[in-house]
């Protein structure tokens, strides 16, 4: 015979990070569970079942990008390395310049492409609490 249960909003999240926690090293099997269930809770509040969900996948695509982005933080450090070798070399000013101004630029794109990753998390962070 079958039984019903009834689950309140805690209880159910409750199980849910439980299972996310016990899986965390399958990392992405869960993502459609957790990305339902905030859509669940998005139709609780009142703000509907897919926005809900996809503000939680987005929120697991910008972890995921974070992720692979670990090297490239290496990498940039690394330039920062070069430039300070560069700039000590004793190769010709105008060449010095033009690969400061690579190393410079790469820098920069990379730390706006992080800034508006870590943006994208922080919503989804502060919209899911």
């Amino acid at each position: 015979m079958k039984k019903i249960i009834k689950l309140n909003e805690t209880d159910l999240q409750n199980i849910v990070n439980k299972v996310l926690q016990e899986q965390e090293k399958n990392e992405g099997i869960l993502d459609n569970v957790k990305d339902t269930y905030q859509g669940f809770k998005g139709v609780w509040r009142g703000e509907g079942f897919d926005y809900y969900k996809y503000v939680s996948s987005l929120g697991n695509l910008t972890k995921k990008l974070k992720k692979l982005d670990e090297p490239n933080h290496k990498i940039i450090k690394e330039l920062i390395d070069l430039k300070v070798k560069i700039k000590s070399s004793k190769m010709p000013l105008d060449k010095k310049n033009k690969l400061e101004y690579a190393i410079d630029t790469a820098q920069q794109y990379f730390t706006q492409y992080s800034k508006a990753i870590d943006s994208i998390e922080m919503g989804v962070y502060n919209k899911l609490k």
